[in-house]
C-alpha cells in the first residue's frame, strides 16, 4: 500500500468509528454492507444504492427516535 492509500483507509476508519460513537453500532453494519457491495467488479446497481440510502435513512430515524 502506498502512503496515500493508507491515509485514505485510516480516514474512512476514523469516520466510521466517529459515526458509530455518535449513532451506534448500526452504522458499522451499514458501512460494511456498502463496502461489500462495492467490491464487486460491476459495482452496486441503482436499486442497491437506493436500498442502502433507505436503510441509512431508516437507521438514522430509529437512532433519533431512541
Amino acid at each position: 500500500m502506498t502512503p496515500a492509500e493508507i491515509s485514505a483507509v485510516l480516514g474512512v476508519v476514523a469516520t466510521v468509528v466517529g459515526l458509530a460513537e455518535k449513532y451506534g453500532p448500526e452504522v458499522y453494519e451499514t458501512v460494511a454492507s456498502a463496502l461489500e457491495q462495492s467490491k464487486s467488479k460491476t459495482g452496486p446497481t441503482a436499486d442497491q444504492i437506493a436500498a442502502l440510502f433507505a436503510k441509512c435513512t431508516a437507521d438514522n430515524a430509529a437512532i433519533q427516535a431512541s
